[in-house]
């Protein structure tokens, strides 16, 4: 389960790599860690909007639900979704088919348990420019989005490091953008892009344990650590 993600690019950096601009540009703020248990916000591009970066709930929720987004997350946590589960669960499926998006993120979080310790690692380009991931979304009655974050066999430097799943982040690159945002495109070239993941060119560094604290936030957070008491992977 992927539960923190990080952008920490300037709107203006975003807007400029992208070639679009925020609907709100006043709402975006640089977050180095995103964190969705605490119903964060993310920045996405959407089908029914590509044209503008909006905002999104992390944490799909139905369209037509009206209770809190907590109550539903204590029994169904969406924050993420593997693509085996996109046909096979009721809420997943028709957001895949008819509501896709793009997350914007400059990195994700992966672990590595060694020695009875485990450490944070902080993943991202090594252009260290914003990318995307892969995501379906939902829009509530009051006009609020809420998205899920798809999830695929982890490849390259993710699976060489983490060891707790073997999951990570489907990435969509450049090339299949307009096709993941197209609704009119055939649901086998959607499948394709979940089924060959490009990982295009990662990078990865240990970071401070006090990642792990949910009181601590600063600006060197994403900072490499070297540990000396762990053989890195």
């Amino acid at each position: 389960m992927y539960k923190k993600i990080s952008n920490i690019a300037e709107r203006e950096l975003i807007e400029k790599e992208l070639g679009i601009k925020y609907k709100f540009p006043k709402l975006y703020t640089p977050n180095p860690i995103i964190d969705g248990t605490e119903e964060a916000t993310l920045s996405v591009i959407t089908i029914d909007d590509p044209n503008n970066i909006s905002y999104a709930i992390w944490g799909l929720l139905p369209n037509n639900y009206e209770d809190d987004w907590s109550d539903f997350q204590k029994v169904l946590n969406t924050l993420s979704v593997s693509k085996e589960n996109l046909n096979s669960n009721g809420i997943f499926q028709e957001p895949y088919h008819n509501r896709r998006c793009v997350i914007i993120v400059t990195g994700f979080f992966i672990y590595h348990l060694s020695h009875g310790s485990l450490y944070p690692y902080y993943v991202y380009l090594a252009s260290k420019k914003p990318f995307y991931l892969a995501g379906i979304y939902n829009i509530l009655e009051d006009g609020f989005i809420t998205c899920s974050m798809l999830m695929t066999k982890a490849t390259g430097i993710v699976n060489k490091i983490q060891n707790l799943n073997t999951n990570m982040p489907v990435i969509i690159s450049e090339n299949l953008y307009d096709t993941w945002l197209d609704s009119h495109a055939n649901m086998d070239e959607i499948s394709h892009i979940l089924n060959h993941q490009n990982t295009l060119e990662l990078k990865a560094h240990p970071i401070a344990k006090e990642f792990f604290k949910n009181d601590i936030l600063y600006d060197s957070m994403l900072d490499p650590i070297y540990y000396k008491d762990i053989p890195l992977p």
